[in-house]
C-alpha cells in the first residue's frame, strides 16, 4: 500500500518502541498512562514533512498517532502484571503466576490482536452516531491540521523545539537525581514518605491536568500526613484476634516510651500475638502499612467515581440528544472505510481460539471461564467506545474491574483466575479503543481504514515484546511495591486488592478499613453528581458548578500514591494555573506551549528512568561479575 511506506514504517517502529519503553515507567509510578502519541506526531511531521506536506502528510501523522497509541494500549498491561506481582510478592500469596517472557509476549500479541479485530465491528454504529463529541480525537485532528498548515510553520518548529528541549533537561536532570544521587528532596515525614522533591513526570502530568485534580491529590496528601500513623497500626495488627487487639494497640502506642526490660517484653508480646506490629516498630517506613489500609476506601471510592462518572454523561447524553449540536448531515468521509468482512471474522476467530487455548493451557483455567471473559468483550468494548466517544478517556482499568466483580460473585475463590479474567478484559478494551478514534480522525483527514488497521497490527509484536521485558528491568532496578523508591503501581494494586476482597470476603479487611470504605463510595458517588452540575462560564465553556469540590478519583489515587508525587503532581497543577492566567486565550504562550513543555518533562523522565537507568544496572552487573 502506498500509505505503508518503508520511511513510515521505519519511523513508526522506532517511536513506537519508545512509547512502549516509556509507557511502563510512567504507568507503575503514577499509576495512569501518559498520551505519547502528541510528540510522536511533532517528531514525524518534523522527518516527513521533508518529503510531503497537505493532506498527505496529515495522513501519515493520523497512522503514525495509530500506532503510537496502540503499543501504548499494549504497555499500559504493565498494571495487571504489577497486580501479578502485588499477590505473589508483597501480599505473599503464591498463585502459579510464573509466565516466562515469550508466553507473556505471546499472551499479550494475541489478545491485542483480538481488540483490534473486535474494535472494527462496532465502527459503523459508532461512527455514525454524529453526537458523539469525541474530544480526544478532535485534539488529535487539530495538531495534524496544524502540523500540515502553511501558515502555521513558525509556531509549530517552536513547540517542537520547546518538546525536544524539555525533554533533554528532564532527562538530564533525572540521570543526575537517580544517577548521581546529587537532587535530593526536602523531606517532611520520612515514615509517610512526604517530600518535596525533583519529580520531573510528576511536574509534566500536573501540568496537563486541571488545578483541582493537582489540589485533590493533596488533600489526599494531607489525609495520610494526618491519619497515617493510625491507620497504619491497624493495618499492622491486622488478622489479629478481637479479644487481643485492643491490648495489641496500646502495647504498639506505649513501646517508643519504654526502654531495657519492659521493652523487650513489650516487644515480645508483639511478635508473638500481634500480627506485624514488632516488624512495624522495626521499620523505618510506615508507608506500606498505610497504603496496606488506605487501599480499600481508595478503591471502594475510585470504582465507585468511575461508575457514576461514567453513567452521568451517558444518561445526560440520551436525555438531551434532541439538544445535542449534531454534526450537518452531509458530512462526507475522507477515507476509504472498505475493511474486508473476512479480516475481521477470521482475526476474532483465530485470536479467540488462542487465547483461550493459551489461558487455559498455562494458567489451568477452565476454559469455560476464559470463554466467559472474551464473551462479555463486545459488550463491554462498545459501552467502551461510546464512553470514550463522550469523555475522551475510555474506562479499561473499570471494565477489568467489572469482569473481576463478575469472576468473584460466579468462582469467588479463583484468584488467580479473577486476575486472569481482569487481563483478558483489560487488553482488547485498551487496544480496541484505539480503533475507532483514528478511524474517526481519517473520515476528516483522507486515507483507507484498511491500513490503519494494518499498521497497527504491524505494531503490535512491539508492544508485545517490549512489555513483559520493561517491566522485569523496572522490577530489578526500581523493585514494586511501597517501600521508598519503589515503583508503587496503585493502578495494579487496586486489581489486586479487589480480587482478594472477592476472593477472601469483607472479613479480611484490616480493622475500620470496612467502615471507612463504606463511607468512600457514598463520597465517591456524591462528589461526582455534585461535580455533574455544569454552568457555561463567561468564555462560553462548560465547567462545574461546585468547582471547589475534590476530585474522587485524584483523591483516592492520592492515597495510595507517594507524597511526593502528589505534592509534585499538585505543583505542576499550579504553575499550569497561574501560566494560563496570565496568558489566556486562543494563541497565547500557554496554548502553544504548555502541552509541549509538560510531555518533555514527562517523556525526558520516562526515558531515562525505564531506558537508561534499567540499562546502566544491566552493564554494571555484568561488569561486577
Amino acid at each position: 500500500m502506498k500509505d505503508l511506506n518503508w520511511r513510515l514504517l521505519l519511523l513508526g517502529g522506532l517511536l513506537c518502541a519508545v512509547a512502549a519503553a516509556a509507557t511502563p515507567y510512567v504507568t507503575l509510578k503514577l499509576g495512569q498512562s501518559v498520551d505519547l502519541t502528541i510528540g510522536g506526531m511533532f517528531l514525524a511531521a518534523y522527518v516527513l514533512g521533508k518529503r510531503m506536506k497537505g493532506q498527505e502528510l496529515a495522513i501519515e501523522l493520523n497512522i503514525i498517532q495509530a500506532m503510537i497509541g496502540l503499543v501504548s494500549a499494549i504497555a499500559f498491561m504493565v498494571v495487571i502484571l504489577s497486580a501479578f506481582f502485588y499477590i505473589q510478592n508483597v501480599f505473599g500469596r503464591n498463585i502459579g503466576f510464573n509466565l516466562t517472557t515469550w508466553q507473556m509476549f505471546l499472551w499479550l500479541l494475541v489478545s491485542a490482536n483480538l481488540g483490534v479485530f473486535m474494535g472494527i465491528f462496532p465502527r459503523s454504529s459508532i461512527l455514525k452516531d454524529h453526537s458523539l463529541p469525541w474530544p480526544a480525537s478532535k485534539a488529535t485532528l487539530a495538531v495534524a491540521q496544524t502540523l500540515t498548515d502553511p501558515k502555521a510553520t513558525a509556531v509549530t518548529k517552536t513547540k517542537r523545539d520547546v518538546l525536544m528541549v524539555s525533554t533533554g533537561a528532564a532527562g538530564f536532570l533525572t540521570f543526575l537525581r537517580d544517577g548521581l544521587g546529587v537532587l535530593s528532596p526536602i523531606v517532611g515525614s520520612p515514615a509517610l514518605n512526604i517530600a518535596l522533591g525533583p519529580e520531573f513526570a510528576a511536574f509534566g502530568i500536573g501540568m496537563l491536568v486541571p488545578l483541582s485534580v493537582g489540589l485533590s491529590g493533596l488533600l489526599g496528601t494531607w489525609l495520610v500526613s494526618a491519619f497515617g500513623e493510625t491507620v497504619a497500626k491497624y493495618s499492622a495488627l491486622s488478622g489479629v484476634a478481637q479479644e487481643n487487639f485492643g491490648n495489641c494497640l496500646s502495647t504498639l502506642n506505649s513501646v517508643g516510651g519504654l526502654d531495657g526490660a519492659p521493652k523487650a517484653v513489650a516487644m515480645g508480646f508483639l511478635n508473638t500475638t500481634c500480627g506485624k506490629a514488632g516488624e512495624f516498630v522495626g521499620a523505618s517506613s510506615h508507608f506500606k502499612y498505610v497504603v496496606q489500609w488506605m487501599m480499600w476506601p481508595a478503591t471502594a471510592m475510585m470504582i465507585a467515581a468511575a461508575l457514576t462518572s461514567v453513567i452521568i454523561p451517558i444518561v445526560l447524553h440520551f436525555l438531551h440528544k434532541d439538544k445535542v449540536k449534531f454534526e450537518k448531515h452531509e458530512f462526507k468521509s475522507l477515507a476509504d472505510e472498505e475493511i474486508p468482512l473476512w479480516w475481521t471474522v477470521t482475526g476474532i476467530a483465530v485470536s479467540v481460539t488462542l487465547l483461550v487455548w493459551m489461558t487455559s493451557t498455562w494458567f489451568d483455567m477452565p476454559w469455560q471461564q476464559v470463554l466467559l471473559a472474551v464473551a462479555i468483550q463486545p459488550i463491554l468494548i462498545i459501552a467502551g467506545l461510546r464512553v470514550l466517544g463522550i469523555t475522551g478517556s475510555g474506562p479499561v482499568s473499570l471494565m477489568a474491574n467489572a469482569t473481576q466483580f463478575l469472576f468473584g460473585l460466579i468462582w469467588p475463590a479463583h484468584i488467580r483466575s479473577n486476575l486472569t479474567a481482569a487481563y483478558v478484559s483489560a487488553n482488547p478494551q485498551a487496544t480496541s479503543e484505539n480503533v475507532v478514534p483514528s478511524f474517526w480522525v481519517a473520515q476528516r483527514l483522507g486515507g483507507k481504514f484498511k491500513t490503519l488497521i494494518l499498521a497497527q497490527l504491524m505494531v503490535i509484536p512491539i508492544g508485545a515484546i517490549l512489555t513483559p521485558f520493561m517491566f522485569n528491568m523496572l522490577e530489578r532496578t526500581y523493585g514494586i511495591g511501597l517501600n521508598p523508591g519503589q515503583l508503587a503501581a496503585p493502578t495494579g494494586l487496586k486489581i489486586a486488592t479487589l480480587a482478594i476482597v472477592m476472593e477472601k470476603g469483607l472479613s479480611f479487611l484490616p480493622h475500620g478499613a470496612l467502615q471507612a470504605s463504606v463511607i468512600a463510595i457514598f463520597i465517591g458517588v456524591f462528589f461526582e453528581l455534585l461535580l455533574a452540575f455544569k454552568k457555561t462560564n463567561e468564555k462560553g465553556h462548560e465547567e462545574s458548578r461546585f468547582w471547589m469540590v475534590p476530585i474522587p478519583a485524584a483523591l483516592g489515587f492520592a492515597l495510595i500514591l507517594p507524597g511526593s508525587l502528589n505534592i509534585g503532581i499538585a505543583i505542576g497543577s499550579v504553575i499550569s494555573a497561574a501560566w494560563r492566567q496570565f496568558s489566556p486565550g486562543e494563541g497565547g504562550t500557554f496554548d502553544n506551549y504548555a502541552a509541549p513543555l509538560a510531555s518533555g518533562l514527562v517523556a525526558g523522565e520516562a526515558m531515562v528512568g525505564s531506558i537508561l537507568m534499567p540499562s546502566l544496572a544491566v552493564a554494571m552487573q555484568f561488569i561486577i561479575r
